[in-house]
Parts: structure tokens; C-alpha cells; sequence
């Protein structure tokens, strides 16, 4: 196992090279999504052909957002077991190299206006996504069991302050009217750029020393193995299912909200970064300010995630109803805070259920419910918003109501463990 060389594993001081990886990690990936809706949506953009159906291109854009988390979904279980054997900073630095290339592919592709160079950056960007997972785990190990909430609620902060920076900068410099220089491909490099920085603070900042834990092979299809095992097992198959509806719901507002802006109210580039980055500040907010203020009001955590996956639905089923452009900003604060409530307490709950040992694998369980739910609401996501651009958030809505209700008879079988 992994650990940090620090005599205060609890310190915050400690784990903040853990904390720097995920800050880049989140902001290089969330740099490029405010390009990707109007480079694949966009009737002129000049990568997907002219004379593109309409559905050919939504079916193309949920397409793309699918691609990352479906390769995720095979890749972080094998990386996260790799991590274990081999160290944890070696398999984030291969990570990150290999985020840095599939940026590299995606700006070539979008130079030569190639839609098919672009979605093979997407595959490679999700071969490498380990990042998060494994500094994640690596956090959790360093905790103890007074400290893990609050660790995990600092992952999520970090994370969120990455959501702010990266669609801010990403859809800053894809703004031709800004600066003449500035284009399509423009985010990618920098997110590249970002990828290598994030390495060469890894190498220099995160000091570790290195257990190996076992020398068995690392199963390929681990990840399915994970997700299968997750609705197998008693103690995790209703949860499993609460997390899965959750993440789902989310998946589809986020990755149909920039969608609704560019095609409802002709956002640009740039206001769409603004409306993500939005998001950011919201989970920065909530994370930091309103999560610990809202933990101290609920008896158990599970009262408190069906408080909050209620109030989702409500706010998924508001923004499908709106035509205001103001009402959907201010409906996006109420679900992405709420959102950001559910998942720490989620994972929080998920992470009771396990022992020491066997906490990676359970943040394993985790990141395969959400990577393969991720990855079928890219695939739904175009062809509901074909339908009509708020059946996504109908979906969403209702989806939360399905996790609260799941959620209400976890709480009464007896599988909670407290």
C-alpha cells in the first residue's frame, strides 16, 4: 500500500500534492467541454460535414461524451490495481502523459478537421483518466475514520475549483472575437500543457513510499467485474442502485444543459465556459460553506442524501419547464448544489460499508457505477434532445425521484451500517 512519508497523516499540508493532481486533473478535462457543443452541434463548424442531419449530429455529439467514461470504465479499475502494486506516483505520471497526448490528438484532429482523429482523442483521454481515482484512494488511506468525511469533502472542493478554472479558460481561448490567435483547437494544447504541469508538480511535490500489496495479475475486465459485483453483493446491490440513478440524472443534466444553451439562446463559446464555470462556483460554495452547516441537521446520512436527491428532481423538473434564460441560472443552483451534497454523502456512505483494506476497492465499486452511467447518458443523451432538448431534463428529473424512493427502502431493509 501506498502512504505518505509524513509523521501526521491527517495533515491537510501533507496530502495537498494529492490535492494539486486532482485540481489539474478536473480542470484539464472540463477545459475542453464548453468546444465540444457548438464544434460538433454548430451548423458551420467545418469538422463534421455539410449537410449533416440534425440527428446525425446530436447522435454524434452524446457520442463523443460517451467515449471518455467508457474507456474509463475499462481503464481506472486496472489502473487503480497497478497503482497498488506498482506505486501510486508512477501510474498518476503515466496518466497524466497520456491525458497530455490525447489533447495533443484532439487539436491536430481539429486542425484538420477530422471528426474522427477528435473522437480517438477521446478514447485515449479515457484510457488515461486514473487520475482522480487514485489520488482519491491515496487520500483515504491517509485518513482515519474522523477524517475521512472531511478529506472526501475537500476532494470535492478541489474538484470543484477545477470545475471553475477549466471551462473559464477553455471557452476564454476558444473565443475567436477575443484574440485573433485563439480557436477550436486552441483549449486542447492548453490542456496538454496543463496534463504536463500536473506531472512535473507530481514529481516534485509527492513523495511516497511504496508497498506492494500483492503479485497477482491485474484482470482487464476488472471493471466489470466491480459493477457487476456491486449489484450482487447485499450490502451494496439497493445502494448501487440509488448512486447509479443519481449519477445518471446528473450526467444527463450536465451533459444536456451547455447543449439547450447553445441551441435555446445562441450562447457563444465563451458564455457557455461562463455558465459551466458557473457550476464550479456553486460546488466551491456548497463544499466549502453550506455541506458542514447541512451534515450537523440530519440525524444519518442517508435522511440527508434523500433530502437532497429530492430537491434534484425538482430543480431538473424546473429547468425543463422554463423558457427564461435567468430561471435556468437559477435553477442550476439548487441542483449542483444538491448534487454536490449527495455525492459526498454517497460516497461517504459507500466507504462505511468497507474496512480499511478494502477501501480502494470499494472507491473501485464507485467509479465503475459512474463511469458506465456517464457513459449511457452520452449515448441517450442525443437522442433525447432529438426528441425535444428538455427531454433530458424530464429524464433527470425523474430519475432523482427513482433514487429517492430507492433510497427511502434502503433505509428501511437493515443493510445500513452505522
Amino acid at each position: 500500500m501506498c502512504s505518505l512519508p509524513t509523521k501526521n497523516k491527517t495533515s491537510v499540508l501533507s496530502l495537498l500534492p494529492l490535492f494539486m493532481v486532482i485540481l489539474l486533473d478536473i480542470a484539464g478535462i472540463i477545459l475542453v467541454l464548453p468546444v465540444l457543443t457548438p464544434l460538433i452541434l454548430q451548423p458551420d463548424s467545418l469538422i463534421i460535414p455539410a449537410g449533416t442531419s440534425l440527428w446525425m449530429r446530436d447522435f454524434l455529439y452524446g457520442f463523443s461524451l460517451a467515449l471518455f467514461p467508457l474507456f474509463m470504465f475499462f481503464s481506472t479499475p486496472v489502473l487503480g490495481d497497478l497503482s497498488d502494486k506498482f506505486g501510486r506516483k508512477k501510474i498518476l505520471l503515466i496518466c497524466l502523459i497520456g491525458s497530455a497526448i490525447s489533447y495533443c490528438v484532439a487539436a491536430f484532429g481539429v486542425i484538420v478537421h477530422s471528426l474522427w482523429i477528435l473522437l480517438l482523442s477521446r478514447i485515449i483521454a479515457g484510457l488515461a483518466a486514473g487520475t482522480q481515482s487514485i489520488a482519491t484512494a491515496a487520500i483515504i488511506d491517509a485518513s482515519t475514520p474522523q477524517t475521512k468525511t472531511k478529506y472526501l469533502s475537500w476532494t470535492v472542493f478541489t474538484s470543484s475549483l477545477g470545475l471553475i478554472i477549466g471551462p473559464l479558460i477553455g471557452g476564454l481561448t476558444a473565443e475567436k472575437n477575443l484574440v485573433s490567435w485563439f480557436s477550436f483547437q486552441t483549449p486542447f494544447i492548453l490542456a496538454a500543457l496543463v496534463c504536463f504541469l500536473n506531472a512535473i508538480l507530481l514529481c516534485y511535490f509527492f513523495k511516497e513510499k511504496v508497498v506492494v500489496k500483492t503479485d497477482k495479475s491485474v484482470p482487464l475486465l476488472k471493471g466489470f467485474r466491480l459493477f457487476i459485483a456491486s449489484f450482487l453483493d447485499k450490502r451494496f446491490r439497493l445502494l448501487s442502485l440509488v448512486y447509479f440513478c443519481f449519477i445518471l440524472a446528473w450526467s444527463l443534466y450536465y451533459q444536456s444543459i451547455n447543449w439547450l444553451f447553445l441551441v435555446k439562446y445562441h450562447y457563444s463559446v465563451f458564455k457557455i465556459g461562463l455558465f459551466v464555470g458557473f457550476i464550479g462556483v456553486i460546488f466551491t460554495i456548497t463544499t466549502a460553506l453550506i455541506a458542514r452547516t447541512v451534515l450537523g441537521l440530519f440525524s444519518k446520512e442517508t435522511h440527508l442524501f434523500a433530502f437532497f436527491i429530492f430537491t434534484m428532481a425538482i430543480a431538473n423538473m424546473g429547468a425543463a419547464i422554463s423558457h427564461s434564460e435567468i430561471a435556468q441560472w437559477l435553477w442550476v443552483i439548487l441542483n449542483a448544489a444538491s448534487d454536490v451534497i449527495c455525492f459526498t454523502v454517497a460516497l461517504s456512505i459507500f466507504s462505511n460499508l468497507a474496512n480499511h483494506e478494502s477501501q480502494g476497492w470499494i472507491m473501485g465499486v464507485t467509479g465503475s457505477i459512474g463511469a458506465i452511467t456517464w457513459t449511457i447518458g452520452g449515448l441517450i443523451a442525443g437522442p433525447l434532445g432529438y426528441i425535444a432538448i428538455s427531454v433530458p431534463l424530464w429524464t433527470a428529473g425523474i430519475l432523482c425521484l427513482i433514487s429517492f424512493w430507492l433510497m427511502l427502502i434502503y433505509q428501511k431493509s437493515g443493510e445500513i451500517a452505522y
